[in-house]
């Protein structure tokens, strides 16, 4: 009986060790900040500790310009295309942009949340991590340190301690009202409620409480891709013929020299049920014409969807005469490898009936974002509608 007891504490023990916060957050509670700014204290920004390592989630590094996407196989943190990591959730595994393995811990999972090795992220991209303590004087009833990123060079902000201080007050608010919902307090006759009694060392359970996400199914968002020879069109289409992706169709505008170069992908997007339109760079009608022969030689595919660069002003006569359909790159949001999952989805239109395109680059980075847009617009039932011939532009 001793033997089996003592086993049941040393596996306690063990999970305890590397159990992320969403569990033991009233073991040690931690702040979130970048540069200047203390993050809102909620368990989406808590970082925890596992072992002698600090894992914060993937996404904290966006006010550092550092962005980062997930999907449920990976996390890929990076500052463009020519920099960036890649944690693979199921192997453990962590690659750089050429393709090195590094030695480090590898990405955390915890319910939906994934976080990334701290110390290990911010000498990669050249970022100061620090580690705060939060005096008894602010927050008295436990022990609260504070996980900082700050810019390394050219930094002139706040210095750790005196951080702090200035945030003294925002630290000891944010605590309490993330933990008064969780207390019941008593409620003396005729007068205000009592405040709520908190035995030393003894932090109650946080049960944060998730709002529903808002709906927008009365939003029409367009997608469509352009620069199939980017290298990421074969991921895109990997995402998109497997799970919930598989019910998107997008349109792909290819350019005359991509048609020359690339054929097959052509062939293979068509294939897919995937809808193809011309890019035009110069936006004349010649090039159209040009360009669409090419495409009807490559793949048997004839279409009238034109992506204009240019906002020509001859153009749009000529193609009514002709029966083109243009979709103006200057009335899309384009988004590429600078942007973050936020960035492009808080651009999305909220106003009822609105319709929006959103176009992209075909390279890798864009490919791994593709897959955190399409769970907010799933998320926020967003209507998605491909680009069609019979669709009315923008």
């Amino acid at each position: 009986m001793k033997k089996r007891v003592l086993t049941v504490m040393v596996l306690i023990c063990l999970l305890a060790a590397i159990m992320p916060l969403s569990s033991r957050a009233a073991v040690t509670p931690y702040f979130m900040a970048v540069n200047d700014s203390l993050l809102p204290f909620n368990i989406d920004n808590m970082p925890y500790m596992s072992g002698s390592e600090y894992f914060v989630p993937h996404g904290v590094f966006s006010g550092l310009s550092i962005w980062s996407v997930a999907s449920s196989e990976q996390v890929c943190i990076y500052t463009g295309s020519s920099r960036f990591v890649i944690f693979y959730i199921s192997t453990g595994l962590v690659e750089d942009q050429d393709g090195n393995v590094l030695p480090w811990p590898s990405a955390r999972r915890s319910g939906n949340r994934l976080y990334v090795p701290l110390n290990q992220v911010c000498a990669y991209f050249g970022l100061t991590p620090e580690i705060l303590d939060v005096g008894r004087d602010i927050i008295p009833q436990e022990q609260v340190r504070v996980v900082r990123i700050r810019q390394t060079e050219g930094f002139s902000g706040i210095n750790g301690p005196s951080f702090v201080g200035v945030n003294r007050s925002a630290l000891r608010a944010a605590y309490n009202e993330y933990y008064a919902p969780l207390s019941t307090p008593a409620t003396s006759p005729g007068g205000p409620p009592s405040p709520p009694v908190t035995a030393p060392g003894d932090s109650p359970e946080p049960s944060p409480v998730e709002e529903p996400p808002p709906k927008y199914d009365d939003v029409t968002i367009h997608h469509s891709f352009y620069n199939i020879s980017a290298g990421g069109t074969e991921a895109i289409l990997e995402l998109l013929s497997g799970g919930e992706a598989s019910d998107y169709r997008f349109c792909f505008f290819v350019s005359a020299d991509e048609i020359r170069e690339n054929a097959g992908l052509i062939r293979k997007i068509s294939g897919s049920g995937h809808t193809i339109g011309i890019r035009l760079v110069e936006g004349t009608l010649d090039e159209y014409r040009k360009a669409s022969a090419l495409l009807f030689e490559a793949a048997k595919i004839k279409t009238l969807l034109v992506l204009l660069d240019s906002d020509a002003e001859h153009m749009p006569a000529r193609a009514n005469e002709n029966g083109i359909i243009i979709w103006k790159g200057t009335q899309s949001l384009v988004y590429d490898d600078t942007f973050s999952v936020d960035a492009v989805t808080e651009m999305l239109p909220t106003e009822s009936g609105a319709r929006q395109n959103l176009v992209s680059s075909c390279s890798g980075i864009t490919a791994m974002m593709l897959s955190g847009i399409l769970s907010y617009l799933r998320e926020n039932e967003y209507t998605v509608s491909n680009i069609t011939e019979t669709v009315k532009p923008l």
